[in-house]
């Protein structure tokens, strides 16, 4: 039978007894104590101490959330009542297992090895192809270091379920992995991630990923695109777009993610879509970023403009459009002519504006950058021509000069 991922842990009774006297165990050497304190204290709820030590305490040191000690409680005394399955959630399935020192099931299995029609009771509710239809994806991002990386991506349980493997080659040719697991909510025509990952011995905040799905049944989606935002392995914030990509089997997810070579079709996408955050609690907004103390030059490039473009060949182009003192958006004035795409940066320590724009209309680009020195905006200065680049309309490679008429926006 092919091995499916589960994320819940459903233990026959047998299996459940052995991780309920290993618990004990455990907890009686890790307290250095002979006899286990009665329920309520030894599960940590209803009228028990904090003070003395109680299970609820152990397993909130190795995760992150609160655990319900009746929880545990309540599934002993199912157990205890015959119940043939005992169901864990993800979360508890994870923090009783790190308790234990086990790094996964399979690990907790292989080394408390039963009889045969015992064991394969176990495995049957692990590993029921029915039951928890299993999809495997590469996951593309642009990562750390500035470079592409790809990942695995386990999603089951009805898509309910999901585990994230982000792989990160190393120098001498190895691989080193980093863990998230997640519960997947679909919301009208988007899937909702969040997710946990495993940090010094602690499961602790991982990341929330969004993707659209449209209206289509998630397990026929070959591509899906979306956004995520979490912590870095330098523990920066970051956002930014990924992309998954289905494949056929776990074997196939597993060979083509140590491949190196990065499919073009992904490439283009996703590379350079990333915000990174630094570490930094600033005391001043001129600490924001490196590019704060130039804020003041930026709020003097509100006003109107008129560029005049001059073409080897003695053609020229007239654009007229307006940065707004408000919110800094550049609006078209040229009639006929549309932005589709903008954007202003400041260069060289605030002393070069580059604008940038992508035209629909009627004008003879259909992209183009300008270059200004800053000069012009200082109330006493003349008239400076700047330089252009871009593609005109017909498609060609074209650049020359550019004049500036520049009136300021009054705040």
């Amino acid at each position: 039978m092919k091995k499916q991922e589960v994320f819940g842990l459903p233990l026959t009774t047998a299996y459940f007894e052995i991780l309920l006297e290993e618990l004990m165990e455990t907890f009686k050497k890790k307290h250095g104590i002979k006899e286990i304190p009665k329920s309520m204290q030894f599960y940590g709820y209803g009228n028990y101490d904090p003070e003395k030590p109680n299970l609820k305490e152990d397993l909130e040191h190795i995760g992150s959330d609160f655990i319900n000690g009746k929880y545990l409680y309540d599934k002993v005394r199912d157990f205890r009542k015959g119940k043939p399955i005992i169901k864990l959630n993800q979360y508890y399935k994870s923090v009783l297992l790190l308790y234990l020192g086990y790094e996964s099931v399979d690990v907790f299995l292989d080394e408390n090895r039963l009889e045969g029609l015992k064991e394969k009771k176990q495995l049957a509710l692990l590993y029921d192809e029915s039951a928890n239809k299993t999809f495997y994806y590469l996951n593309y991002y642009f990562g750390e270091d500035d470079v592409i990386l790809r990942g695995e991506t386990i999603i089951s349980n009805n898509w309910k379920k999901i585990k994230h493997t982000y792989v990160y080659p190393q120098e001498d040719g190895t691989h080193k992995e980093h863990y998230n697991f997640g519960n997947i909510v679909r919301r009208e025509d988007t899937v909702h991630i969040n997710s946990k990952t495993l940090l010094d011995g602690k499961l602790v905040e991982g990341a929330s990923e969004i993707y659209y799905i449209g209206h289509s049944d998630p397990s026929n989606v070959r591509y899906l695109i979306g956004t995520y935002c979490t912590f870095d392995i330098y523990t920066n914030t970051v956002a930014g777009q990924s992309i998954l990509e289905r494949c056929d089997s776990k074997e196939d997810m597993e060979e083509r993610s140590k491949n190196p070579t990065i499919p073009p079709y992904i490439a283009m996408e996703v590379r350079n879509k990333r915000i990174v955050n630094k570490s930094i609690v600033p005391k001043h907004f001129l600490e924001i970023s490196e590019a704060s103390p130039y804020a003041s030059i930026y709020e003097s490039l509100a006003g109107s403009y008129t560029l005049t473009f001059k073409f080897p060949d003695g053609f020229k182009e007239k654009l007229d459009f307006k940065i707004l003192p408000t919110n800094y958006k550049m609006m078209v004035q040229t009639e006929n002519v549309y932005f589709e795409k903008d954007n202003l940066d400041l260069m060289n320590k605030g002393s070069v504006v580059r604008f940038s724009f992508d035209f629909a209309g009627i004008i003879a680009f259909d992209h183009v950058d300008v270059y200004f020195k800053t000069y012009f905006l200082k109330e006493d200065s003349e008239n400076h021509d700047g330089v252009f680049s871009g593609i005109d309309n017909e498609n060609r490679l074209v650049n020359g000069s550019v004049s500036i008429n520049f009136n300021r926006a009054e705040h």
